[in-house]
């Protein structure tokens, strides 16, 4: 379905500045619709000339009571001989009401509200209700439609919705939260049940009708605030532990003059808890990601240490490449201490990867380029902690392999190794690429022993449920393909996320 700006572009004539408008209103009309007890629908013309048809830009329904419509009418066109109230609105500029016969034996009560900017009605809000009957009105219900009376003059007289309006943190304000009705002098007037409820969470337990707002608990000066601005004021009231009270005051104007103001006040002890306990248990997975891999590097130095004191080139080789997995797996750690989330981006873990070893192995009689092309997307912590291994291995195998001797190649240009990453529907796949001397013609990965392609079999084949192939370059070298499944880049809570997504 078209947004209301979307249809506000393609079907009427309404400037930026009005468009923003009529946002800035249905941003907080669901109070509306709930002091309504009613359906809310927004009119506005195709165009500036007088009999040209109405569009339907928006409707929303009221938690108060029940809507008169279960279709979804948003987008039509109407003549406005079908709705004779509305245009009768739009061309007088004035509060229209009325009843409307939808059947033989039902009619809708109809009230019409220009809605100005300026010194233009841009639109009518139409609240459309089931006639009430000869039922009793209780005080709540006289009190809200009298408060939706008030928002509806602000309306004709171009005061709602207010300019540089603060916007609700979590979602926009409704009825149901709790209200208190509040005079020029700061008097609470009416108190809802819900309201009553938040009041004693907050520590008053007398009368709160009659009661002044300064002595609820709540901050006195945002009711000070939304007077001298106009505007809505947010605040947000800490009692210890106990309470969390966000507040939402809306001062009712007239001609310019605050006459009073609604306080819509939610309790989000509960939220704000939930908020803390996660804010907590991430900081406290950063902090364990982050003590791993100090641990590591404490590992790695002491393994160095180890290698000085050792005579045989064989051992001491040995525990050169623990140091290189353990820094690999070090990597990844840093990574996760540093994000908020629980999931990395595998280009940012191969990028350091890649400069340790081309720091480590490049040489002036023996010069190499390493690059990385692609992208992975996020993964899973414990399948970037996999694959960056992986990728380690593949690397240090090219170096170790494709570019035997001390001197530079053929020709004095640099060796190659480039890190081809490619997130597909289906797999991602990662390409080890180098322009060595290639695979020997008798070269067979089944027999390979060495541990390097030992530990990248076993990590990519039962790990990560992919497969690994070595085969010649296009032109020269080799070329290392890993293929893992999309089904294995799954973390536990969440589906792993394609960068093109």
């Amino acid at each position: 379905m078209a947004t209301l700006a979307e249809l506000c572009r393609s079907q009427t004539d309404l400037t930026e500045a009005e468009v923003a408008h009529l946002q800035d209103l249905t941003g907080s009309w669901g109070l509306l619709a709930d002091l309504s007890f009613a359906d809310l629908l927004l009119y506005a013309p195709e165009t500036e000339e007088t009999e040209v048809p109405l569009v339907l830009l928006g409707h929303v329904r009221p938690t108060t009571g029940t809507t008169l419509y279960r279709a979804d009418l948003v987008g039509q066109v109407f003549r406005r001989s079908r709705r004779p109230l509305i245009a009768e609105c739009l061309e007088e500029g004035r509060i229209v009401e009325g009843s409307v016969h939808v059947g033989v034996d039902r009619d809708i009560s109809l009230k019409a509200v220009p809605v100005r900017r300026g010194d233009t009605t841009v639109a009518v809000l139409a609240r459309e209700r089931s006639r009430p009957g000869d039922r009793p009105m209780g005080e709540q219900e006289r009190t809200y439609l009298s408060v939706f009376d008030r928002f509806a003059n602000m309306l004709e007289r171009g005061e709602f919705p207010f300019r540089d309006e603060e916007r609700f943190q979590h979602r926009a304000p409704r009825v149901g939260d709790g209200l208190l009705l509040v005079d020029r002098e700061g008097r609470i007037e009416f108190a809802s049940p819900n309201a009553v409820s938040v009041m004693h969470r907050l520590g008053m337990h007398r009368a709160v009708v009659g009661a002044r707002l300064d002595d609820s608990g709540l901050g006195a000066e945002m009711l000070r605030s939304a007077f001298a601005k106009r505007t809505s004021v947010i605040e947000e009231v800490v009692r210890g532990s106990e309470a969390t009270i966000v507040s939402h005051c809306l001062p009712l104007l007239e001609e310019g003059r605050a006459t009073g103001a609604i306080v819509l006040v939610r309790d989000v002890t509960d939220l704000r808890r939930r908020d803390r306990l996660l804010v907590s248990k991430d900081a406290t997975i950063r902090e364990v990601h982050h003590r791993v891999k100090n641990n590591l590097q404490t590992i790695s130095s002491l393994l160095r240490l180890q290698a000085r004191r050792l005579t045989s080139k064989e051992a001491r080789a040995a525990v050169e490449e623990s140091v290189r997995r353990i820094g690999a797996i070090s990597v990844v750690h840093d990574a996760l201490a540093q994000s908020a989330d629980h999931d990395v981006s595998f280009a940012e873990i191969v990028k350091p990867l890649v400069r340790a070893v081309e720091e480590s192995v490049s040489m002036p009689e023996r010069p190499l380029h390493f690059g990385v092309t692609g992208d992975a997307g996020i993964l899973p912590a414990q399948v970037t902690t996999t694959l960056a291994v992986v990728v380690t291995e593949l690397i240090q195998n090219a170096v170790d392999h494709a570019f035997i001797g001390s001197s530079a190649p053929e020709g004095g240009s640099p060796g190659r190794v480039e890190i081809l990453l490619d997130r597909r529907p289906d797999l991602l796949a990662v390409d080890v690429v180098d322009d060595g001397v290639g695979l020997p013609e008798d070269f067979d990965p089944s027999d390979a022993t060495g541990l390097g392609l030992t530990i990248v079999r076993t990590f990519v084949e039962v790990e990560l449920g992919g497969t690994i192939h070595l085969r010649p370059g296009d032109e020269s070298g080799t070329v290392a393909e890993v293929r893992i499944p999309a089904s294995r880049l799954v973390s536990p809570l969440d589906d792993a996320r394609d960068p093109r997504r």
